[in-house]
């Protein structure tokens, strides 16, 4: 039974059974707090894909400059040549062979592998080292538009087979004195492995450059002057790979026309 008394002539006031005329209260604040659980939800799902995304690739100028300001990166290992970590070794033949068939896309994500295994001390994977003969044919000091800012960098040809260059990178605070001179021959011994490739670039008419780095910084012996090497602290991961500019084969071979070839071994 439901009665209404009408008072002032202007409402009604309800009395008994059925709903009341005032509304309910409560409603939105739950809303509110589902849609902010929600987002705090997803806000906490999306810090923790982006930390697995940036510790799993830290080759990524962004991952790397993210770990290198909360210090996040393990120190580079100074290695011997006898501490080296087990890997693959590729002459010039070898190297071409390897990686003239990769697509874009594959040369991509190796050169993705070989540099994370390099800022990861080979902990996962195991490095590609570099052997053979070859001819200097340019050479010039590290800066900081590189990926390694002090120091050398030497472009190297192959003697057996001309399709094939190499960057040596050669890590030094403290020299400034030229490490080898144009057309002096280097030999990395297949017995004493240290120069670990870092980047395979395809280059025009069917020819590569390899990045390498060697991994026993203290052991490696120019013609002109010995150079004294040590892990980098720091890498700049938006440097341009290769490192130094192509040179053609014929412009190379001016070059070194009228030097006298010297042999260079890495040394232990």
């Amino acid at each position: 039974m439901h009665v209404r008394f009408l008072s002032d002539g202007s409402e009604y006031r309800s009395y008994g059974g059925g709903s009341f005329s005032k509304k309910k209260e409560g409603n939105g604040s739950i809303f509110w707090w589902a849609i902010l659980i929600t987002l705090l939800m997803g806000a906490t799902t999306f810090c923790w894909f982006f930390s697995i995304m940036v510790f799993a690739q830290p080759e990524k100028p962004f991952n790397y400059k993210v770990l290198a300001k909360f210090n996040k990166l393990e120190p580079l290992r100074p290695w011997s040549t006898f501490s080296v970590p087990n890997g693959k070794k590729f002459g010039a033949r070898d190297l071409l062979s390897e990686f003239y068939p990769y697509s874009r896309e594959q040369l991509v994500v190796k050169n993705d592998l070989l540099k994370r295994s390099y800022i990861r001390n080979y902990k996962h994977e195991h490095p590609l080292y570099i052997t053979g003969s070859y001819k200097v044919i340019s050479q010039r000091p590290l800066g900081t538009q590189d990926v390694i800012t002090t120091g050398w960098v030497v472009r190297v040809r192959s003697v057996e087979i001309e399709d094939v260059d190499l960057e040596m990178v050669l890590p030094s605070p403290s020299s400034k004195a030229e490490p080898f001179a144009i057309g002096d021959k280097v030999t990395i011994e297949s017995n004493r492995p240290q120069l670990a490739a870092l980047h395979v670039q395809r280059l025009d008419g069917e020819r590569i450059c390899v990045t390498t780095l060697p991994l026993a910084y203290t052991s490696f012996t120019a013609s002109l002057t010995e150079i004294k090497m040590s892990p980098p602290e720091k890498l700049n991961m938006d440097a341009i790979w290769p490192i130094t500019q192509d040179i053609p084969i014929m412009a190379a071979e001016n070059m070194v026309e009228t030097t006298t070839i010297k042999g260079i071994a890495v040394k232990s």
